[in-house]
């Protein structure tokens, strides 16, 4: 009866494994990469916003959506001094929440809605695939970033803070 036991539980845990991996491999067949970096701290994702006093972590870069109205990138030291402005949009005094719309372009809109800022990488201005997703990167730099739903998933730079935009999208003064 042991021995029955002993395989009946050894068969249950595979089973467990097996119906896991299917359920990782059908969510990665439906972009599920794409999807479970949406809730991390350091990713925005398609229709995401940050309203004032929101922001994205990771390491020593923060973005934030300050309530003076400028989205503003900045680093800091590992004990959290020296707080250094790395980018900004330059929308303070107007600016109300920072999207990234639908179709990947980051947009800083005044209360009222009036653009004030934005990336440009939009459908309109820069050919992209389905999904775009912006992130915040530990050496203080923040990207947007395009992919596609695969299996294998690869991401193209579309926007940098450090390089404003970026093949295929083109270039431009930041």
């Amino acid at each position: 009866m042991p021995m029955a036991t002993n395989r009946s539980i050894k068969t249950r845990a595979a089973s467990l494994t097996a119906a896991a991996l299917l359920a990782a491999t059908g969510l990665l067949a439906a972009g599920g990469t794409a999807h479970a970096e949406r809730t991390a701290s350091d990713t925005l994702a398609n229709g995401g916003t940050l309203t004032p006093g929101a922001g994205l972590d990771n390491g020593d870069a923060h973005l934030v959506m300050q309530q003076d109205g400028d989205l503003a990138l900045y680093t800091s030291g590992a004990d959290g001094t020296g707080r250094q402005l790395r980018w900004h949009s330059g929308t303070t005094g107007e600016g109300n929440r920072a999207e990234l719309r639908a179709d990947g372009n980051l947009v800083v809109t005044a209360q009222d809605g009036t653009e004030l800022w934005q990336s440009r990488t939009g459908s309109t201005d820069c050919p992209h695939m389905p999904w775009t997703k912006l992130t915040v990167r530990s050496h203080g730099d923040m990207s947007i970033l395009a992919g596609q739903d695969s299996e294998a998933p690869y991401y193209v730079p579309l926007w940098s803070a450090s390089f404003g935009l970026q093949p295929p999208c083109g270039y431009s003064a930041r």
